[in-house]
């Protein structure tokens, strides 16, 4: 059996910190195209902050972004999975972040909305480079669908909210943390895995031909979904623990080192080999 399908995260897995991604990770990720699989990028980050990155590796296809809640093409842009979040609990959070001073990203049509340009706000936008609008307000969005929301403060500010809201709101909204400063908000049934089983599906391909690779909190569900899956040293340790195969740091090119060893045989099942 061949692999035919791999799931790549982008922060800490392929891209450095500043961005940019190295020269053996791009060879990677051409010698999985040269081997029959399709890369498909895998990322909590909204679908149009992506595409640059398909476009520098040269991907064409689809792209799991916001989490897991949406799979749209590139450069199509045709969709082929989209959850939001019900409008009341995200109407909630408006009003609890307005109230409180919280620093929130709204995420609506694939367009990023927060109240102001302040210290958070720069901050997301220095990490990602996301492209931003300003509203002065966001309670103008009460009662709308958003696709994700971002709570951004200090990471012992994040932490407590995250228990306080998860209690909140129990199921009606996927909570995970992708950075110590973030606090993401989702449909209950945003996450990587099952996008992931709904790509595979949508491609007619086996969960056991499937491969991920990632390294954070939001990675684990299609770590533990994918037919064989790996972790980068630097990754969390829930994420190494669930991880078929764990490769060095990011930072050593290991998502290459782990791709190097599965298209030669060394990693894996052996059966998925470069021709």
């Amino acid at each position: 059996m061949r692999y035919k399908l791999a799931a790549i995260d982008l922060d800490e897995t392929v891209l450095a910190f500043d961005g940019t991604i190295s020269e053996r990770n791009r060879r990677a990720i051409r010698a999985l195209q040269e081997a029959g699989v399709l890369p498909v990028i895998a990322s909590g980050r909204m679908h149009q902050a992506t595409t640059r990155f398909a476009d520098m590796l040269g991907l064409v296809g689809p792209i799991i972004s916001y989490n897991g809640a949406m799979i749209r093409v590139h450069p199509s842009n045709e969709t082929w999975h989209h959850v939001t979040i019900p409008p009341e609990p995200a109407t909630e959070v408006i009003r609890f972040c307005t109230r409180h001073g919280y620093h929130l990203n709204y995420y609506l049509n694939d367009h990023l909305y927060v109240a102001e340009r302040g210290p958070w706000a720069l901050f997301y936008l220095r990490h990602t480079g996301s492209p931003m609008e300003v509203t002065g307000d966001l309670t103008q969005f009460e009662g709308t669908s958003p696709t994700k929301m971002i709570v951004i403060d200090t990471p012992e500010t994040a932490d407590r909210l995250y228990q306080e809201m998860r209690q909140r709101f129990g199921d009606q909204m996927y909570l995970t943390r992708t950075n110590p400063e973030y606090l993401e908000f989702m449909h209950p049934s945003a996450n990587k895995g099952n996008a992931l089983a709904i790509l595979a599906g949508h491609l007619g391909i086996e969960r056991s031909e499937v491969l991920a690779f990632g390294d954070g909190s939001n990675d684990l569900p299609m770590i533990r979904w994918a037919g064989f899956s790996v972790a980068m040293g630097s990754a969390k340790e829930a994420v190494r623990q669930a991880a078929s195969y764990v490769a060095p740091n990011f930072e050593d090119d290991g998502f290459a080192v782990a791709v190097e060893g599965i298209l030669t045989g060394r990693i894996g099942n052996g059966d998925c080999h470069a021709v």
